[in-house]
Order: structure tokens, then sequence, then C-alpha cells
């Protein structure tokens, strides 16, 4: 309709341990026409930086630097905030990981590397879930 204002784009915080595939999702996700709120590479940065950000979605690689797991950083965050998050991992057929994953509710499993439709309609569902 004319006159009504396009929601702003939604923000999302993304969290990979490897700076190239980070460059590349971020790049990926802000052609899709959302904002990148930040980055992380541990899940200590991944906790503080959400939390400050307060993004409208994160996408959490599992397998991060450090001791602990993308799952670690997301408890974490969900303890503070509560936030869509897509796990972004090379081992979504793990069934043990899908059903941590269905038992957190508000996270999606997204297997790596994802094509750009998986990533555009995993994106576009999570945060439907919050608008």
């Amino acid at each position: 309709m004319e006159g009504e204002a396009e929601p702003p784009p939604a923000h999302v915080f993304i969290v990979e341990d490897d700076q190239l595939l980070a460059m590349a999702l971020s790049a990926q996700v802000e052609t899709m026409g959302y904002r990148v709120a930040g980055t992380a590479g541990s899940a200590e940065e991944a906790v503080r930086g959400v939390l400050l950000a307060r993004p409208q979605v994160v996408i959490m690689d599992m397998q991060l630097t450090g001791w602990d797991t993308g799952l670690d950083a997301a408890r974490s965050i969900r303890r503070n905030f509560e936030v869509p998050i897509i796990f972004y991992t090379a081992h979504g057929n793990d069934r043990a990981l899908k059903r941590e994953v269905a038992t957190m509710g508000r996270a999606q499993l997204l297997q790596k590397p994802a094509q750009e439709q998986a990533l555009m309609a995993a994106l576009a569902g999570v945060l439907s879930w919050t608008r």
C-alpha cells in the first residue's frame, strides 16, 4: 500500500570462527537486505556481542575457537536474551544435535555450506517467529 513504511531490515549477528566464512556470510546476508549487527569468532565474543547488539536473529556456527561450542554460547545468550538462533553446521545430520536444537525452541539447523535460497528461507522463517 502506498504511504506505508517498510519495516527496517532485521539485524543479524554472525558467529563464525573462520574469518573468510564470516565475511562471505556477512556479504550474503547484506545482499539479502538484512543488516549485520556484528560478528564474533568465539563463544565468549558471541555472548558479549549479542547481548550488546541485541539483534533480531543470530547465525551461530557450532564449532568455535576456544573451549565452548555454539550450543554453549546459545545457552548463555538465552539466559539473558531471547533471540532466534540459526545453527550453521557441517554436521546437520547428527541426530543428537537435531534433538538438542529442537529442545531449545526458536532455533533451527542449517547445513553448511548453505545455498542462498536455504539461508534466505531460514532467516525468513525464524524472523516470522518474532514479528
